[in-house]
This record gives structure tokens, C-alpha cells and sequence, in this order.
């Protein structure tokens, strides 16, 4: 399995010939980004913002993803996505932001999105039990910041975590303040995170820097 990271909170997760999308930037972005582009088999959308909602991205030669956008239940290509209501706050408004927990080959994903507040409903606390991957927001400015992200973190006990949406400087204060109430002082960024369900086994609260590609 390979994630790779685009910026703000775009990712791609690629397993074999399945590719998924998770907040693909549009091109009327706010960020003052040029989005990446690929195809895409499945697209996630947290929150209805071109910061998060460039499907149009994750299109390429003729091919067009399965769009996930909000709360629900989605089965797709033998794999459940479930998506569960939560607030964003984006320049002083208030969004829907969704929580996504989602499989892919036996691997749990749980992705925050643009989460704007430490809580959590009693159903989303029902699946934080059985997390391999957490992406957790952790610059602030309208999401959690790195404080809050730490403490919300700890509900879902992952065995990987991976930090996004703290801007595009690696030595960010965010980041620094985050690793070190992940009780990691440093972190060698990686260009993609490149495992397998057995490099898990022994992980717990690793934290994985990704640069932006």
C-alpha cells in the first residue's frame, strides 16, 4: 500500500489497480495551490469546499471515481465506507465535516477530515477501537490544532498516525508541538508512506511526516 501527500489534506492511497482520493484540491481552491491530477477509482470529500472538493481532479482519461461526499454508508468494490457527521469552521463559517472510516485489504483507515472540535459522537467513539491509519488535522485555524489533535487522537489508539493541514513548512511550530505530545521529538520526513498489513503488527502511535509532493 502507498499514500502519498499533495498538501492541505489531499492524499492518494493506491493498493494495487485501486487508487483512492481523499480531499482533492479543486481548481478554485482558496489555498492559492495548483491541484495535482490522476484517476482515481473512489473519491472522498470531508466537506463541500473547493479546498476538499475537487472531484474534477481525480478524473483522467475517461475514467470517473465513485464520489463518497458526507455522511452514510457506501459499499464499494467490496469495501465499506462510513461516513459520520462532525463540524468544520472554515474562515469563520460553519461546515458539515465528515469522519470517514474505511478498509482496504484488511487495513483500517480513519480519516478526521477539516474536524473543528475535540468532540466526538458516541457512534463515531463505537469504530475508534479498531484504527491501523488515523489522519488527524493539526494546524488549527478553524481545525483542531496540534494540542487537541494529540488528545483527540488518543480515543482511537492507531498504530500509524499521519499529521496534515499545518501548512507547507515541515518545521512548522505545529508539527514540532505535535511530535512532541506524540512523545517524538523529531521525525524523518517521507516522500510516501509504503507498507504492508504485516509492517503494522508491531506499530503503535507511530507517527509518518509526509512531504508534499
Amino acid at each position: 500500500m502507498i499514500i502519498t501527500y499533495y498538501g492541505k489534506q489531499f492524499f492518494k492511497i493506491s493498493q494495487g489497480d485501486t487508487t483512492l482520493a481523499i480531499n482533492p484540491i479543486a481548481k478554485d481552491n482558496t489555498l492559492k495551490l495548483k491541484p495535482a491530477k490522476f484517476g482515481a477509482d473512489i473519491a472522498l470529500c470531508t466537506t463541500r469546499h473547493p479546498n476538499y472538493n475537487g472531484f474534477e481532479n481525480t478524473t483522467h482519461s475517461g475514467k470517473e471515481p465513485f464520489e463518497i461526499y458526507g455522511p452514510g454508508s457506501y459499499e464499494v468494490q467490496g469495501n465499506s465506507y462510513i461516513g459520520f457527521r462532525s463540524s468544520a469552521n472554515i474562515d469563520g463559517e460553519e461546515y458539515i465535516n465528515t469522519i470517514y472510516f474505511f478498509t482496504v485489504e484488511g487495513i483500517s483507515f480513519c480519516f478526521l477530515g477539516d474536524l473543528a472540535t475535540t468532540d466526538i459522537s458516541q457512534k463515531t467513539k463505537e469504530y475508534t477501537e479498531s484504527v491501523d491509519v488515523i489522519f488527524v488535522p493539526i494546524g488549527g485555524n478553524g481545525t483542531l490544532n496540534a494540542l487537541e489533535a494529540s488528545k483527540v487522537v488518543k480515543h482511537f489508539s492507531p498504530k500509524v498516525i499521519i499529521p496534515m493541514d499545518y501548512g507547507s513548512d515541515r518545521e512548522s511550530k505545529a508539527l514540532e508541538t505535535f511530535l512532541k505530545e506524540s512523545s517524538r521529538s523529531s521525525d524523518k520526513p517521507e516522500s510516501k508512506y509504503v507498507f504492508k498489513k504485516s509492517d503494522l503488527d508491531t506499530l503503535t502511535g507511530h507517527v509518518v511526516v509526509l512531504d508534499v509532493q
